[in-house]
Formats: structure tokens, sequence, C-alpha cells
């Protein structure tokens, strides 16, 4: 089985509409985008999205996308949180 800890994009949504704002966090090689009322909320959510993801793609014999290099999406987002996420339960 290949890699499967994926480059992670946090950013906060101050458009959610509330006090404290929202984080969306992104996986952009799989297209997954979720969000939190915290950093932490956001990041589990994208955890499970990307387990689910993962499996159903094992289940169903699909290809699943390489993660990209963790510094070439560091170095194209510096004004966000970039941080790695892995598809293990």
């Amino acid at each position: 089985m290949k890699d499967l800890v994926y480059p992670a994009i946090i950013y906060k949504d101050d458009e959610k509409g509330s006090n404290t704002g929202w984080y969306t966090i992104k996986i952009p090689d799989l297209g997954i985008v979720t969000d939190g009322e915290t950093i932490v909320d956001a990041y589990i959510k994208a955890k499970e999205f990307l387990c689910a993801t993962v499996d159903c793609a094992i289940k169903f014999d699909c290809e699943i996308e390489s993660p990209t290099d963790f510094e070439k999406v560091y170095k194209d987002n510096k004004k966000n949180i970039v941080l790695l996420v892995d598809a293990l339960a």
C-alpha cells in the first residue's frame, strides 16, 4: 500500500457568521474540503473524510491520488497553516 499521508491547508473562514470564525481545511490531492469551529474540529473532520475516501477506494479497487510533497504545498501556502493528515484509523 502506498503512503497515505496527505498535506492539508487550513485557513480561517470569517464568513461563517460565528464570533470566533470557522476553519476550513482542504486536502487538495483528493478534493476534500471540510470545516470546523476550531482547528482541531476541522482536522478531525478532514481525517475522518480522508479515511472514508481511502476505505471506499480500497473496497472498490479504485486508484487513489498520491500525496503531493509537503514542502511544495507549504511553499505555495505560506499564509495558511499546512499540516499532514494520515488515513490511518
